[in-house]
């Protein structure tokens, strides 16, 4: 999915109304969708009514729209009588229905707001850049301070769409904000990132943009999702649906091979085996095939290395590193993986034994690595790679120096192909730093990637979304050992999308 500038998404709106689609049509699509998603965000949330705060342009129409088809009662604070709205806004001012109650103000306090409020934010659109007026300064203060839970409609306010700065120093600070037709440059950028908090994306019916100098960014949503995840064929066997092999865990860290193997089997992977120096001392699912291989203290070693051979014999995708520890001949075993003919998925240790170990890696096909910003930083030194403060830049050098898809995790987790092609990744939420979470991450793309072996950098985009709406799906107190089931929902309503 394009990044666009907000000039590009100008042009494409003009496009089509020029090709026939009116204005107002292209709004009430931006309204409805934007609705949709506010009842899927409020659902199983004891909103008591949403309070619309509404500007005088276009990004006050679509929330005008949205009101009467949110679920809960709303009320509507306009920064101005809706009398003097023009041209589409205007329409939708016309189509509000009479009992939604409409409260002109000029200034707002956190007293306006009240337990159980949700406020959805329509105050400014893409369109803003520059100095907030006092009036829009204080209503964007006042949202702020109230502790309800905010929805941005398509950016939020303050927030420049081109470059994500909130260039008057104050921005919107939503839970959520639904963007519309393509996710804009200010989602991804400056401020934006922590001003838009979740990003969903409603689709308007524009024509795909043309590849004008400056929209080369490309992100990851559920539309790019649904062509990804396709559900296996009726007749399918286990063995059909991929075989993963997961090297993981030791004496110290065995809980990272449990959560690990536990979401590859929930990613779908028809035979999921793992190989451990130590049994875990987590529970392990009774789907999964548990060999305890052959070891000196506890960890990975050359006496690993047999066993290790013939249970990748049996495999279509190998994910290794979580909770390895870093033993003394972690760097053979790195050499034996690297042999593998198949893709491969390193993480964690598997990594930090890269980086001490340098002269053992090999550039092969298929190839993935996850690192943290820590581990990433590693790999850099040890291989003389450039390090950018941006992050995309920095993930397209790893891939390219060692020739691997590279998943470079954080906000927007960056993905990254060794011939150039990143995305950026729209789902995911705070819960998701904590421990093991990359555990669970690295199964379910070694899972992905043992059903579609050919595909890694697109089976790691497809795993770096389920894992982060995995995430977004949990419930406060979050924990990595929750994600595996999480992620399951998360396929799972992904495909409903498309029903």
């Amino acid at each position: 999915m394009k990044i666009i500038s907000i000039e590009t998404m100008r042009n494409l709106e003009r496009r089509a109304i020029d090709s026939g689609v009116s204005g107002y049509t292209l709004m009430r699509r931006a309204g409805e969708g934007a609705a949709e998603e506010i009842r899927r965000f409020a659902q199983g949330k004891a909103f008591r009514r949403a309070v619309i705060l509404a500007g005088r342009g276009n990004n006050g129409g679509d929330a005008l729209v949205a009101a009467p088809l949110l679920g809960i009662p709303a009320v509507i604070y306009a920064t101005g009588p809706l009398e003097m709205l023009r041209g589409e806004a205007a329409k939708a001012a016309g189509d509000l229905p009479e009992m939604i109650p409409v409260e002109v103000r000029d200034t707002l306090s956190a007293a306006d707001f009240h337990r159980g409020d949700l406020i959805v934010d329509g105050l400014l659109g893409t369109g803003f850049a520059g100095e907030l007026r006092p009036q829009f300064r204080n209503w964007i203060a006042a949202a702020n301070s109230s502790g309800c839970p905010i929805v941005a409609i398509d950016l939020p306010s303050g927030i420049n769409g081109n470059t994500g700065t909130a260039d008057s120093g104050l921005a919107i600070r939503a839970e959520l904000t639904i963007t519309f037709g393509f996710p804009k440059r200010g989602h991804f950028h400056g401020d934006g990132p922590a001003a838009s908090g979740r990003l969903r994306l409603v689709d308007i019916g524009l024509a795909d943009p043309d590849s004008p100098s400056g929209d080369a960014e490309e992100a990851f949503f559920a539309a790019d999702a649904e062509k990804l995840l396709n559900p296996p064929a009726f007749d399918t066997y286990k063995n059909q649906r991929g075989r993963l092999l997961i090297a993981a865990g030791s004496i110290d860290y065995s809980g990272a091979a449990a959560l690990s193997a536990h979401a590859a089997l929930r990613a779908g992977a028809g035979i999921v085996r793992l190989a451990v120096p130590a049994r875990p001392f987590a529970a392990l699912p009774g789907a999964l095939i548990v060999r305890v291989v052959r070891s000196a203290e506890g960890c990975f070693d050359r006496k690993s290395l047999p066993e290790l051979a013939a249970m990748m014999a049996q495999s279509d995708a190998v994910a290794a590193g979580s909770g390895w520890g870093m033993g003394k001949e972690t760097g053979e075993v790195l050499s034996e993986l690297l042999r593998f003919p198949g893709p491969l998925l390193l993480d964690a240790d598997a990594l930090n034994t890269a980086a001490r170990e340098p002269q053992r890696w090999v550039r092969r096909d298929r190839l993935v690595i996850t690192p943290h910003p820590g581990e990433a930083r590693r790999l850099a030194d040890a291989f003389a790679i450039p390090y950018f403060e941006e992050r995309t830049q920095f993930a397209l050098a790893l891939a390219a120096e060692l020739g691997a898809v590279t998943v470079l995790k954080g906000p927007h987790t960056v993905v990254a192909a060794p011939d150039g092609r990143y995305s950026l990744n729209s789902s995911g939420c705070p819960a998701l730093a904590t421990a093991g979470s990359g555990d669970v991450l690295g199964g379910i793309i070694g899972a992905l990637l043992a059903r579609n072996p050919e595909r890694p950098f697109e089976m790691a985009q497809l795993g770096v979304f389920l894992h982060g709406l995995a995430g977004e799906l949990g419930a406060p107190g979050l924990i990595a050992d929750d994600l595996p089931e999480l992620a399951a929902r998360a396929a799972a309503m992904v495909r409903s999308f498309k029903s």
